[in-house]
């Protein structure tokens, strides 16, 4: 199995590091500068109409956040809002206006991130897009699509322009996560490790809980991974517990980048297979898997996504989900809560189905959409835009 790149370097001190930490502390200087003049008033942020979570990582190549942010989508939903996530990370090639990222989209154009988001937010209809200038892209996607009430910005550590109503940073479960504790250049970190402090809310992984010296404690908030097990991509009633695999060739691949633990999971659930972890995204072709000659391919859906143009029932996909505590779905309904209090945004909301305008009911607690003759209720000070909650206004009811 290949040594990633971040076990080789970044998990080390060497001469090297000495040369590049100069540059590091100067890069932790100009983000302090940059903070500083929005925090202080010599510039403006930027509003967006509706509020804006953001959920980023203090370290390069997370493996953590886009499963997290999966987890915000359906969270925000089931709890009748109507979330859309934004994002920066598009492949270096990617030179266009903003734009609209579907299960369908070229993965080579839009990028894995974008590609993996779009495939599990388009079960709940939650659009994602991508572009250079994030804060375009927010405006682009509301205009696009109105009935959205809550962003969600994949990315955005060190973007100030953006006014942020929360943010949550989410620190991946590898015991390795901080390296050997340096800024980049010279080590993994995006930032000095301080900067959790301004963070609402910091997201770490339930088995690796503990204390950080530098860090509030009182803002950090547990998750935890359940139901691990792989199912059939086409045929997701088939559990692979249940299949008899003797005989059978079985093939497990994953990105370098996730290969360490997508292999140990391997191993905790007792399956035995012929690993292969990829260097180079652009081996995720068919030419490589049936070079493979496996009856069974073992693959992490992040992986599998790479895989969309010709993925067959040889794929059995590792099925993880996150939960999160109470008290991180508390904070953050809170936090909504307080936003949704400002009428303003309420007068902005759009009827889900027809699009059109709402009228404000303060007394009855609803939103009221007069094409439809619908009532959406306002449950805790959160707009619960879902058509299956929504009273339907007899004929008699003036409004």
């Amino acid at each position: 199995m290949h040594v990633s790149w971040s076990e080789l370097y970044w998990q080390r001190l060497t001469p090297l590091h000495a040369v590049l930490w100069p540059i590091s502390i100067l890069l932790e200087l100009s983000f302090k500068l940059k903070r500083s003049t929005y925090r202080y008033g010599l510039l403006s942020p930027i509003r967006y109409p509706v509020p804006i979570i953001i959920v980023d990582s203090i370290t390069v190549n997370s493996i953590d956040k886009s499963a997290f942010t999966v987890w915000l989508v359906n969270f925000l939903t089931s709890n009748g809002l109507r979330p859309a996530v934004i994002s920066c990370s598009y492949p270096d090639s990617y030179q266009e206006s903003p734009i609209e990222v579907t299960t369908s989209s070229d993965k080579t154009q839009v990028g894995d991130t974008a590609s993996f988001l779009a495939f599990h937010c388009s079960k709940h209809h939650c659009p994602v897009w991508i572009g250079q200038d994030i804060s375009t892209v927010g405006f682009d996607l509301l205009k696009a699509h109105p009935d959205r009430n809550v962003l969600i910005c994949n990315n955005g550590l060190h973007d100030y322009r953006l006014f942020r109503d929360l943010e949550i940073l989410v620190l991946d479960s590898d015991k390795h996560y901080f390296g050997n504790g340096f800024t980049l250049p010279a080590g993994p970190l995006r930032d000095n490790l301080t900067r959790l402090n301004l963070a609402d809310a910091i997201v770490l992984n339930e088995k690796n809980r503990q204390s950080f010296e530098q860090v509030d404690n009182s803002k950090i908030y547990y998750v935890k991974t359940s139901s691990s097990e792989f199912i059939n991509f086409f045929h997701t009633s088939d559990h692979f517990k249940k299949l008899t695999t003797s005989g059978q060739k079985l093939h497990a691949i994953a990105s370098i980048k996730h290969a360490k633990r997508f292999f140990d999971q391997l191993a905790y659930l007792n399956i035995t297979a012929s690993k292969q972890s990829i260097l180079n995204e652009s081996q995720f072709t068919k030419r490589y898997i049936d070079s493979l000659n496996a009856d069974i391919i073992l693959i992490k859906e992040e992986d599998a996504v790479k895989c969309l143009s010709f993925i067959d029932d040889r794929f059995w996909i590792l099925k993880e989900s996150i939960v999160a505590n109470t008290a991180l779905q508390v904070t953050l309904l809170n936090k909504l809560r307080e936003k949704f209090m400002d009428t303003k945004l309420l007068d902005i909301l759009v009827c889900p189905l027809c699009k059109g305008s709402l009228i404000y009911k303060k007394v009855e607690k609803e939103l009221i959409c007069k094409r439809d003759r619908m009532a959406f209720p306002i449950r805790d000070g959160i707009p619960i835009m879902l058509e299956d909650e929504a009273r339907l206004l007899p004929p008699e009811e003036e409004v």
